[in-house]
């Protein structure tokens, strides 16, 4: 039965995909482990090369691609520049600028080393086959970025894009075809994660990075433990975004509406929780409101469209849910709350909610779908508590004109990301990590950290002694207990005199002999 990808604006059949065989994944793995032994054994030079054709490639194609992005995920064409191509093409600047100084060969250093001329350094080699399971709501700029980063340090790809937007998929395999990459190193492989997410975790990957749901992020760490396999796991968050009354409040306001509802509220850092100091929160909600209400929803291929529609009458029903159990509990719908019913899609209006609290599961839960709650609090302990009282942490975001006490705050609250005076957006920097804490996953993509994930560090030491045997090895004697532990003294001790006492004991012991 073939993938068909549709578009969630029209609900028309954009195209349908062939999946791949089941029983296939283990021989493309196979098969990716060979081209990854040519590939890992290139220079980096050599592989930026390569990458800098897969660049040029999507350059000379932003249009088709952004096209295919909105066709098949919803989202307006200027999202799919600035939220999927823009982070692409900024990882593959950060990959030519940075990698090289990443990846160089690290020295250890020691102060033993010089006396027992040791000479010692760590090497970022290629993992080998990296699988890259990746979700719907950024089916481009995810997994290329992960792509290029697994790429750059010398692994192969077999990527396995989500069923609902398996033509994006197919969009990137055949970005990096025409981009000539060399066959074998980039594979997609297409079909519901059902039926093969299980099938890779078995078959043989060095490491695996899976961006979705908790659910699934721990199943996967289940099966990733029965080999040992190294996993990247980014699941989702519930994103604290807290008004102080300094704050520029009509600056934050706008920020609070795009950030809530940019791809409809599909953003695993989207804003999903408001806390607003009580001495501002009229002003700030009345902002938000009239800002909301001016939002204009419709189809993505329409450059004028600020809103697209949601991916699946599932979403819509748990966004449905969290409005009823918001109501239910006390809240007030300032604007929204419905879906949308004159359109073909499955649009749903932005929302507003007012007198938001913990009981709630919009405020609890993770919604992925266009709701702003508002709840308010009285002082900077108690924002920090509300913030960090679920069980995400991936991104927070402090609204300030003080920037020292902002600063004070991000320390104390328990996310991958805090942003001050912004939101979302570090995704766009390559050099920024990205991940969580808490259930929002485990390990970092992008910046140096993301590049070392995916790579095994190995140290090289090196001895040129000018002694036949070092005074550690056998036989053991009460003299040479004496010299350790004079050496102990001697490099340790700190004071002067305890390690003129040290080097005293080594001497006497050595005389002993």
């Amino acid at each position: 039965m073939t993938i068909k990808s549709i578009n969630p604006a029209t609900l028309e059949v954009n195209a349908e995909i062939e999946p791949s065989p089941v029983d296939s994944v283990k021989n493309i793995v196979d098969s990716a482990r060979d081209a990854q032994i040519l590939w890992g054994g290139l220079s980096l030079n050599k592989r930026l090369q390569h990458l800098n054709k897969v660049k040029d490639c999507l350059i000379s194609n932003i249009d088709e691609v952004a096209k295919v992005i909105t066709l098949d995920n919803g989202k307006p064409l200027v999202e799919a520049i600035n939220s999927e191509i823009y982070p692409v093409l900024d990882m593959f600047r950060f990959c030519a600028n940075d990698a090289a100084e990443a990846l160089r060969s690290e020295r250890v250093n020691n102060p033993i080393f010089r006396i027992a001329r040791v000479r010692s350094y760590n090497l970022f080699e290629p993992r080998g086959v990296a699988g890259i399971i990746s979700p719907w709501n950024f089916p481009f700029s995810i997994p290329v970025t992960q792509i290029l980063m697994a790429l750059v340090g010398g692994n192969a790809v077999v990527f396995k894009p989500s069923v609902l937007t398996a033509l994006v998929g197919e969009q990137i395999r055949k970005l990096f075809e025409e981009g000539g990459m060399p066959e074998g190193v980039v594979n997609v492989v297409q079909g519901s994660g059902s039926e093969i997410g299980d099938v890779m975790m078995d078959a043989g990957f060095d490491h695996v990075i899976f961006t979705g749901s908790i659910a699934v992020g721990k199943h996967l760490m289940k099966k990733a433990a029965d080999t040992l396999t190294p996993i990247t796991l980014e699941l989702g968050g519930k994103d604290p975004f807290i008004v102080f009354s300094d704050a520029d409040v009509e600056r934050a306001s706008s920020a609070a509406v795009w950030g809530a509802f940019i791809n409809a509220g599909q953003v695993c850092a989207s804003v999903e929780r408001v806390y607003v100091d009580r001495r501002v929160v009229e002003d700030f909600t009345s902002a938000v409101v009239e800002k909301t209400k001016k939002l204009r929803l419709g189809d993505g291929i329409d450059p004028d469209t600020d809103m697209g529609p949601l991916i699946s009458e599932e979403r819509i029903g748990v966004v449905e849910a969290h409005i009823n159990d918001a109501v239910s509990k006390g809240a007030r719908i300032l604007t929204g709350g419905k879906r949308i019913t004159d359109l073909p899609g499955f649009f749903f209006e932005p929302t507003v909610i007012a007198d938001a609290n913990h009981t709630m599961d919009c405020m609890m839960e993770e919604t992925f779908g266009p709701t702003l709650p508002i709840m308010v609090f009285d002082d900077i302990d108690e924002a920090v508590e509300l913030a960090n009282d679920t069980r995400y942490g991936l991104n927070a975001s402090i609204w300030t004109a003080n920037i020292k006490k902002a600063e004070g705050i991000s320390r104390r609250l328990r996310a991958g990301t805090v942003i001050v005076n912004n939101c979302l957006f570090t995704y766009g920097f390559s050099q920024c990590p990205w991940g969580g804490v808490k259930e929002s996953g485990i390990g970092r993509t992008h910046s140096v950290h993301g590049l070392h994930e995916l790579t095994n560090i190995k140290n090289v030491t090196i001895n040129t002694p000018l002694i036949r045997e070092d005074l550690w090895w056998y036989p053991y004697t009460e003299n040479k207990y004496k010299a350790l532990k004079g050496a102990l003294k001697a490099m340790f001790g700190g004071r002067m005199i305890r390690s003129a006492e040290g080097i005293v004991e080594i001497i006497k012991s050595f005389r002993l002999y």
